[in-house]
Formats: C-alpha cells, structure tokens, sequence
C-alpha cells in the first residue's frame, strides 16, 4: 500500500516499528529502545489528561496547578523553592505565581531575609480552588494508572525516584 492508503498506526506500533517508510529496515533504533522516550510520551499523555480534564472544567492552567499543590503541601515558599522541586523553567512559575494572585489564589510576600524575593502562600480562595480541583485530578490520574497492580504501581514510582535522583547529580 503507499502512504496514503496505509491504516493509521496505533502507539504502540509507532513506538515499535523498526522500518522506515519505504518498508526497509530501520538503521537506527526505534524509540521504544529508550526508555526516556517513553517518559516523555507518558508525560505528553499526562499533559493531555490534565488538560481534557482539569484545565478546561476549572480554567486553571498545569503550571499554576503544580503551584497550588505545592502551596497546599509546603506554604510559605520562593519562587525559586517551588521551580526547584518542579524543575520547571522559572519564568514558566513566575508566570503562574502572577495569574494566581491576578485571580486572588495566592499572595506574595516580601522574603523577610532576602528583600529580592518573595514568599508565596495561599490564600483562602485559593485553598479552597485547591480542596475543589483535587478530587478531580487525583481521579484523572488514578484512571491513568489503573492499569498497573500494586507492586507494578510501587515499583514503578520507585525506578522513576531512582532516575530522577541519579539525573539531579548529572552535569
């Protein structure tokens, strides 16, 4: 068949297809070969999920989402401080620090060691955006694991803290 008539590969063939167009062997491996292009598709689907869910039922964009949660578990903290354990780009979280108090969900206050930056805390409404969206979010992301048992679903997070922390300490 040529390519225009050709059935739309699924995933998984994609990620497995070890030929090129022409039907000829590939001469490099094919995605599925490394792991880390999987993370990022599973990020990408994550991404997608939140989306389709989250972003359009409650306006509240992944970035400031990432920024509630980690308000809701760690108050108090810099800019800095919540890209850090985001390892986000900081203007990304400047950004949805601004949009958040913009919407009255968080507050900034000036560091009082360090006059160049600021503390970000929720406020009361964005506490309760934060009580509202959870339920919701947390069932989009168990309908992305369900698929995995409990010791899978263990061992998975466990490799995923493993690479995270070996990749933290590489130049």
């Amino acid at each position: 068949m040529n390519r225009t008539t050709q059935p739309a590969k699924t995933t998984a063939e994609i990620l497995t297809d070890q030929t090129v167009d022409d039907g000829s062997p590939a001469t490099t491996p094919a995605p599925a070969d490394n792991a880390l292009t999987l993370v990022h598709l599973l990020s990408n689907r994550i991404t997608r999920a939140f989306y389709s869910e989250i972003e359009t039922r409650f306006g509240v964009s992944l970035p400031e989402w990432r920024v509630i949660m980690t308000l809701a578990r760690y108050p108090e903290l810099t800019a800095v401080e919540i890209t850090a354990r985001w390892s986000m780009d900081k203007m990304t979280i400047s950004r949805a620090i601004r949009r958040l108090e913009d919407k009255g969900r968080v507050h900034r206050i000036r560091h009082p060691e360090d006059r160049r930056s600021f503390t970000v805390s929720l406020t009361g409404e964005g506490r309760a955006f934060y009580d509202t969206v959870l339920p919701v979010a947390n069932a989009r992301y168990r309908a992305i694991t369900a698929c995995l048992g409990a010791e899978e679903a263990a061992a998975f997070r466990a490799t995923l803290e493993r690479l995270i922390n070996h990749a933290a300490g590489l130049p």
